[in-house]
């Protein structure tokens, strides 16, 4: 079996996370997956398993929901507009992830929003 493409890596990521699967959607990044906030040197979350908790969190929420506005695709990066429910009652997030695969999992992610 080949490994996915970066681009499909992030498309399952997308179907885990809008199923509220969270087992699957933690199987797309890296053990030592790092999420940052655009700008910030530091990482705000750093492992697997604080992704499962900051995300298990998330995923209680029945409302949930991301989709993809607007996609580029550059090699192993991959930049996605996304419009998420559920965050904030009545009101729908714009968010910019760009994601970093690497050997068919996501090693970072960085997230710029409104």
């Amino acid at each position: 079996m080949s490994m996915p493409t970066a681009e499909q890596v992030v498309d399952m990521q997308l179907a885990y996370y809008n199923a509220h699967d969270i087992e699957g959607f933690v199987s797309t990044y890296s053990a030592d997956i790092k999420l940052y906030n655009q700008g910030e040197a530091q990482p705000f979350l750093t492992g697997q398993e604080a992704l499962r908790e900051r995300y298990m969190k998330r995923f209680s929420i029945p409302e949930l929901h991301a989709d993809i506005a607007n996609r580029m695709v550059l090699g192993n990066f991959i930049l996605d507009f996304e419009h998420v429910r559920g965050l904030k009652e009545n009101e729908m997030v714009k968010a910019i992830a760009i994601y970093e695969v690497r050997d068919g999992l996501i090693q970072n992610v960085w997230f710029a929003r409104e």
